[in-house]
């Protein structure tokens, strides 16, 4: 399988202090036109993203010198760049913290295919808000409702007052199906299809409730604006339209 061109050069940090699964990683995406940059540790982690940003990063849980889980929380890998997991722990509460920090999960021994078809989709969809423009740019018209403005295009949301909300991969993903559907309520079960090419034994229900819980937090505004995602008794949650004028 070789990665399509438009993907070539996207450089991709790899955290990963096993020497044999890093060369093995290393090899195959090089061969598929990805530019990788290998860091050994959490240390070195900080210092590769302390040089410049990669387009994704693929982190390992087990470090020598700390917790990928940690790492990824304190550092905001999965809301400030794409993020993937792989690990060898593949406990449902490792799983389900790995999704609620916005990183992608794949389990050691790792399928090199699976991996690069994760890496390729959460590139094509990845936008850095330094490469986004003003929501008042000319573009397709975005999704709106209660002042909000969801930009399938460049993958942005922004507040009422204009600013750049950051969301992780699996919060667009959830928001941009309620919006679709809106105002009509969504299944968690439709919800769950709908996020990015995850094996579905590695998230649940909880994992949608998460993500909302997330969405809900990040959304909240100082003036008291009521929250436009809301819990429809018995099916799952719903966006509400714009106000009518």
């Amino acid at each position: 399988m070789r990665i399509g061109d438009e993907l070539a050069g996207r450089t991709v940090l790899v955290v990963e202090d096993a020497p044999e699964t890093l060369e093995v990683i290393i090899s195959y995406l090089e061969r598929q036109g990805l530019r990788v940059v290998p860091a050994p540790s959490g240390e070195a982690l900080k210092a590769r993203l302390a040089a410049g940003r990669p387009d994704l990063v693929l982190l390992d849980i087990n470090l020598p010198d700390g917790d990928g889980l940690a790492l990824a929380k304190a550092l905001r890998l999965g809301e400030e760049i794409p993020l993937i997991f792989v690990t060898g722990r593949d406990s449902d509460a490792d799983r389900i913290a790995g999704l609620s920090y916005g990183g992608d999960y794949v389990t050691k021994p790792v399928n090199l295919q699976e991996l690069l078809i994760r890496i390729r989709n959460l590139l094509r969809r990845s936008t850095a808000p330094s490469q986004l423009l003003p929501p008042h740019a000319p573009a397709e018209a975005p999704l709106t409702f209660r002042g909000w403005q969801l930009d399938l295009i460049r993958r942005a949301l922004f507040r009422p007052d204009g600013s750049y909300l950051a969301l992780t991969t699996g919060e667009f993903n959830i928001l941009a199906a309620l919006a679709a559907m809106r105002p009509k309520p969504v299944s968690r079960e439709y919800l769950l299809d709908v996020i990015s090419n995850r094996d579905p034994r590695s998230v649940s229900e909880h994992t949608v409730d998460t993500l909302i819980t997330r969405l809900r937090r990040k959304m909240r505004l100082d003036d008291g604006s009521p929250m436009p995602i809301t819990t429809v008794r018995g099916i799952g949650y719903a966006l509400e339209a714009d106000d009518p004028q």
